[in-house]
């Protein structure tokens, strides 16, 4: 179901094929989703690397 068809007036069924709001929806969600994924990538990135340096600050035994 297309988020538009309960409250767009104007829809009709295959509307949203040309429709500029659905467009303008659409290109919103994708901006949404970028930003999502590059958030990820920093903090995972960022975690990685913490947690990295949190293995090397611990104290290592020799085997014995």
């Amino acid at each position: 179901m297309l988020p538009c068809q309960k409250t767009c007036p104007s829809y009709q069924e295959g509307c949203h094929k040309g429709c500029a709001r659905w467009k303008l929806f659409q290109e919103e969600q994708r901006a949404q989703h970028q930003k999502k994924k590059q958030y990820l990538q920093h903090y995972c990135t960022q975690c990685a690397e913490l947690t990295r340096q949190y293995l090397m600050l611990q104290a290592r035994y020799p085997a014995r």
